[in-house]
This record gives structure tokens, sequence and C-alpha cells, in this order.
């Protein structure tokens, strides 16, 4: 949406530009016609129509420009907040099936080590039983185990 402005902005200060070109032309011209008529090559009718004409045209083609970038401005402006909301519903659904996937692995992961953990646990209580010696080294192989998934 901050894009929409700033294009809106910089639009607009195209037009306003357009605007001030357009008086400073006919101020131009308005000069130039000035000097016309003080030389005697045209008379004072003459260029009012000629400052007239001239102005008319300007206005014509402003009013033509404005409407044209309002049009390019709105359409930008729908566009681009058509485009977000997909783009929003798309990253929704992506993390959605992330989350499922990630919980699926999870899940399985325990499910595959649960059996192993139970294992390792019987053979530390028959080992220590039976050999004082290995107990540490079972130990240390139970908490591994146990430290995988907890």
């Amino acid at each position: 949406m901050a894009d929409n402005k700033k294009l809106q902005a910089t639009l607009k200060s195209l037009l306003y530009a357009g605007v001030g070109f357009a008086a400073e032309t006919s101020t131009k011209v308005q000069k130039n016609v000035d000097d016309l008529i003080k030389k005697g090559k045209i008379n004072e009718r003459e260029g009012k129509k000629i400052v007239d004409h001239v102005v008319h045209n300007a206005e014509a083609k402003r009013k033509e420009l404005e409407t044209k970038l309002n049009k390019v401005v709105e359409q930008y402006g729908k566009t681009g907040i058509s485009q977000i909301q997909s783009l929003t519903k798309k990253i929704q659904k992506l993390e959605g099936d992330l989350s499922k996937r990630i919980s699926g692995v999870t899940k399985t992961a325990t499910k595959a080590t649960a059996p192993v953990k139970k294992a390792v646990k019987r053979v530390a209580k028959k080992t220590a039983k039976r050999k004082p010696a290995a107990r540490k080294a079972v130990q240390k192989a139970v908490t591994a185990v146990e430290n995988t998934n907890a």
C-alpha cells in the first residue's frame, strides 16, 4: 500500500510539473505575441486568438493527462492489493503444509526411536547386574539415546 501512495505522489508531481510547464508556455507565448504586436507583424485580435488557442489546447491536454494518470493509479492500486492478498493466502497455506510435515516427521521419529530406547534400557539393566565394570559405558549409551529425542 505504501508503494501505491508513493506512485500517486510521483504521478501527482508529474501532473503538477506538466501544469507548471503549460503555464510557463502560456506566459512565453503571450510575451512573444506581445512582441509581434509591438513590431506590427500581427494585430491585437490575431494575438488574442493565438494565446486563447494555446491556452485552450494546454488545458485540454492537461485534463486528458490527468484522466490517464488517475486510471493508472487506480489500476495499480487494485492490482497491488489483490496481489498482496493472493500472496498472503499462499504463504498461509504453505505455512500450514510445512507445520503438518514437521509434525509428521517428529511423530515418526519418536515412534521409531521408542523401541530402541526400550531395548537399550533392557540391555543396560541386564548388563549392570552381571558386569559392574560395564555399568558406566552402558549408562552413557542410555543417556545418549535418551537425549537424541528428548
